[in-house]
């Protein structure tokens, strides 16, 4: 599986004082350094440790970088995709994802969960139930099974919320595939944005509404903020 992580710098410095005619002691430049890092997404999704030095770039990156996932993949394991999703959501950076053609399962959430995206004419877009196993005693794979059943139910209504219709999420949970070209995509973007804002929106108000039941003398309290944000 071919990984690549290219990191291009502008040319920007600190700090600089600009000599100008009339007023030399009032007029400030300020550069500020910043970083496009640019990583291949391709093939399969494969063990976590393979994508330690993407999730670093992640985490690492200052709010003036970008970060360029282009997605060829399609799909993997669910652990490394969980990885690089908190990876994603922890990143100060602007994460933007760009579809060169195939994104399938797994893939598709990552790129979801990116800041912005783009995608090429020919991009593709597939989503399906989970598929795996597990071997063990008749009570131990039950078992097994009953729990990873609720936790991919959960994921996939959290994660297709906006982008998929409530109908359309049912029938992916029992089991029909969808697939997606480049039109399609972008304008079921435009609705899972949409989607999020709002309830962004919500989130926020309900936080206010929750601040204001709150007694003056109890928000000076350390964890005040702490508690709303639980």
């Amino acid at each position: 599986m071919k990984q690549i992580l290219n990191k291009h710098r502008n040319n920007l410095d600190g700090l600089e004082v600009l000599p100008f005619p009339t007023q030399a002691s009032r007029l400030l430049r300020k550069e500020m350094t910043s970083t496009l890092y640019e990583y291949y997404l391709v093939g399969d999704i494969g063990e976590p440790d393979d994508y330690i030095e993407l999730c670093d770039i992640l985490r690492s990156a200052s709010p003036n970088d970008e970060v360029l996932i282009r997605f060829n993949s399609g799909g993997g394991l669910l652990s490394t995709g969980d990885m690089i999703i908190n990876a994603i959501n922890e990143s100060q950076a602007n994460v933007h994802g760009f579809i060169e053609h195939s994104c399938g399962s797994m893939a598709t959430m990552i790129f979801l969960q990116c800041h912005s995206w783009s995608l090429s004419d020919s991009a593709e877009f597939f989503v399906h139930n989970a598929s795996g196993g597990s071997f063990g005693k008749e009570n131990e794979t039950y078992v097994s099974t009953m729990f990873a059943r609720r936790k991919i139910h959960r994921m996939i209504k959290n994660r297709y919320a906006g982008f998929l219709s409530d109908v359309e999420i049912e029938n992916v949970l029992n089991g029909q595939d969808y697939y997606f070209d480049a039109e399609e995509i972008s304008s079921r973007l435009e609705s899972y944005s949409a989607y999020h804002q709002e309830k962004f929106m919500q989130e926020m108000q309900e936080m206010e509404a929750l601040e204001k039941e709150i007694p003056d003398e109890e928000k000076s309290e350390p964890m005040f903020k702490k508690q709303l944000l639980s």
